[in-house]
């Protein structure tokens, strides 16, 4: 009983600054990553292979973002009786469906980032990767996310004895718990491996590239090639701090529940033993969604155009835009479209 009070009295008292702090990271990743949706979305420009796969990518981190939230609602919750018991383990298993499904989702898709930048660097046809091809892989994606997601969700619970927590309780049925390690494997360890095998391969090619010159190469290819090494370091930094603030939480959460199998109560004693450690994979986790839409300013030259015209449209409301002006912006935009085409057909 007083261990109880003890945890009781913590959560009341930090209740309210867990609540306030995911809540205000969950709105703020929330809203940028719905706004790059929106810009990737409306604008035909940006409707490319890669631009669709950072399109789901935003979306994983709405998902992310939205668990955050509720995670600072059972908190709240969880330490002043606000809600009951059945609304709060509701609550929680659509937490974990949000989590089960973003990270699988997460981790496939930046595999095929990795091998839509891989083509771009080693493949001389840049634009094989056709959209209908990523919608098809897209779909793939989430329904292998969704299926993954199933054993979670019937699993969730809230952990009484640590009410800040909403985790996948006890398994034990050993073959459904072999099956959820397998399907862990499948759709997020081995895609984050051959994800950087996959970089590995493209920083080789690039070094050895700058390596060699090539003095009668002539100024499109040049340009292509300054393109994609410009390129290719934002995706590399979206690709690992991706990979590095998911993976821990994600292994640290199936490496308890694994060990629940044998031990009931495990994590009543392995979560107070490494509280910072769950502190500090936790936190890096909810960065993520907001991290991420900085690092896809950078990542597409195009997204930033677009960006910057919409943020000077902002300023400068206004100045009304003449149909000359109109005109002359499509023109400079289909220039645009028609000289990379150019550099790739002669490439």
């Amino acid at each position: 009983m007083t261990e109880f009070n003890t945890t009781s009295n913590r959560s009341l008292q930090n209740a309210y600054l867990m609540f306030w702090g995911n809540l205000s990271s969950g709105l703020l990743g929330s809203i940028l990553n719905i706004g790059v949706c929106l810009i990737i979305s409306t604008h035909s420009v940006l409707r490319q292979p890669f631009n669709y796969l950072i399109l789901n990518l935003s979306i994983t981190d709405i998902l992310i973002s939205c668990a955050v939230m509720l995670n600072g609602v059972l908190d709240y919750s969880s330490a002043s009786y606000y809600m009951t018991f059945r609304s709060s383990s509701i609550i929680c298993q659509v937490n974990v469906g949000f989590i089960g499904v973003s990270l699988p989702a997460t981790c496939l898709t930046l595999l095929m980032i990795s091998i839509e930048r891989y083509n771009a660097i080693t493949i001389v046809h840049l634009r094989n990767l056709k959209l209908s091809t990523v919608r098809k892989v897209i779909t793939v994606i989430w329904l292998l996310a969704i299926i993954t997601t199933i054993i979670p969700i019937v699993y969730a619970k809230l952990d009484l004895h640590y009410p800040y927590e909403c985790a996948i309780g006890r398994i034990d049925n050993f073959q459904i718990l072999v099956l959820l390690l397998v399907s862990l494997v499948i759709t997020s360890v081995l895609p984050i491996g051959i994800m950087l095998i996959f970089y590995v391969m493209v920083l080789y090619k690039l070094i050895r590239k700058l390596s060699i010159t090539q003095p009668t190469s002539s100024i499109v290819i040049s340009r292509r090639g300054n393109h994609l090494r410009r390129s290719i370091l934002p995706v590399l930094c979206i690709a690992i701090f991706s990979a590095a603030s998911s993976t821990p939480y994600l292994l640290l959460t199936y490496y308890t529940s694994f060990n629940q199998y044998y031990i009931p109560s495990f994590r009543a004693t392995f979560i107070p033993r490494y509280y910072q450690l769950w502190i500090v994979t936790g936190t890096m986790f909810s960065l993520t969604p907001i991290v991420n839409p900085l690092l896809y300013n950078l990542a597409s030259s195009k997204f930033r155009e677009v960006l910057i015209t919409l943020a000077s449209g902002c300023c400068y409301s206004t100045v009304k835009r003449t149909p000359t002006s109109v005109k002359l912006i499509q023109v400079e935009a289909y220039k645009s479209n028609a000289l990379d085409m150019h550099i790739l057909s002669v490439t």
